[in-house]
């Protein structure tokens, strides 16, 4: 276990400069332009949901920064210690194969990627509080109701966080297929799977009318989204049938609940088994890449 904390630790050295950049650059744009830029609407809603739009609404754009910039630095991952020639300074160390390609998925997959979210959702608080004296002037933070604003927002935060993970483990077959395929083909390997799953996916739809593999990896997409936002499984959103903002931060709490609920009650099906199966596959082939030097 502290070889597995030491390894973490040198990810965390090497990739947390890009990661806090990240989280703090695009609250460093945001601040002055809300302060300096205007901003309209067409109605005059309360500071509640003001504060609750602008929150959400940066923090949904910062989440989907993250979660591009995970998905593009993953394949380069499993060949990062052979491009910059310290694979065998690494094979030198007493760790095993499987601690140091998990101390590299875990950080740069899950607790980075978490780190920056966590500094989107302080950042949209900053941002809320920002549109509530630009809309409302200084009269609007004394008619905030901190305290629901408070829960409501950890509340989101938190089934935002558990969707990241959850939502990761789901679309982990790609990832990891990704991460596998670059360690053994390079830079072609994302070319080589993407091209085998979308146009063999369209080859067996098209022209041989078995549209099984176009079906599944719509499903897998499907299951992911519903672990990263709280929709119910898609059936509807947090504020769908409901008429007044008071009503939808009484209901909030158990809209979550109830989500979070299905969102893990998901992970009992073959579907999520078999996702896994496929990633622990895909996980092997990247020890095995990396104990061949």
């Amino acid at each position: 276990m502290q070889t597995f904390k030491t390894l973490l630790l040198r990810e965390w050295m090497q990739h947390r400069f890009g990661w806090l950049l990240l989280g703090g650059i695009p609250l460093a744009i945001m601040v002055p332009l809300m302060i300096f830029g205007q901003i309209q609407m067409d109605h005059l809603p309360p500071p509640l949901l003001v504060a609750l739009m602008f929150a959400a609404g940066y923090t949904f754009f910062l989440m989907v920064l993250i979660g591009g910039s995970a998905a593009f630095q993953a394949p380069g991952l499993a060949r990062r210690d052979r491009q910059d020639r310290s694979i065998e300074f690494w094979l030198s160390l007493p760790t095993s194969h499987s601690a140091s390609v998990g101390a590299t998925v875990v950080m740069n997959l899950w607790l980075l990627p978490l780190m920056a979210f966590g500094m989107a959702a302080a950042g949209g608080v900053v941002s809320a509080l920002i549109a509530v004296v630009r809309v409302h002037g200084l009269d609007g933070l004394t008619q905030m109701p901190w305290g629901t604003l408070m829960a409501v927002w950890l509340t989101g935060v938190a089934r935002l966080s558990l969707g990241m993970v959850l939502g990761t483990l789901w679309l982990a077959p790609f990832a990891f297929g990704a991460m596998a395929a670059s360690a053994w083909l390079k830079r072609w390997g994302v070319a080589v799977l993407a091209g085998v799953l979308l146009i063999g996916s369209q080859i067996l739809d098209k022209v041989y009318h078995l549209p099984w593999l176009v079906t599944q990896l719509q499903l897998q997409i499907e299951h992911a989204g519903w672990a990263f936002l709280p929709t119910m499984q898609g059936k509807q959103g947090p504020n769908e049938g409901i008429d007044s903002l008071n009503e939808m931060v009484s209901n909030i709490g158990t809209f979550v609940a109830h989500d979070t609920a299905l969102a893990l009650g998901d992970l009992a099906t073959p579907r999520f088994i078999i996702s896994l199966a496929v990633a622990a596959g895909c996980f092997g082939l990247m020890v095995l890449r990396r104990a061949r030097g």
